[in-house]
């Protein structure tokens, strides 16, 4: 359970790191293009975070 926590929290952490480089990106590049790419990436993260809540529970509680 340890070790599927560890890997959703390193997921979590690449989901929200793609969605804060997209955003910037599109900042910078003044782009009015559709946000597709970084909303899923957004709603990915949070999926993570859940599930890695879950395992941390899961483990803890064992």
């Amino acid at each position: 359970m340890i070790a599927a926590a560890v890997i959703t929290l390193l997921l979590s952490l690449v989901f929200i790191g793609v969605f804060e480089w997209e955003r910037r990106d599109r900042k910078k590049t003044g782009s009015k293009e559709d946000k597709f790419f970084g909303n899923w990436a957004l709603v990915a993260f949070w999926i993570c975070a859940f599930f890695f809540v879950v395992f941390a529970l899961g483990a803890f509680t064992k």
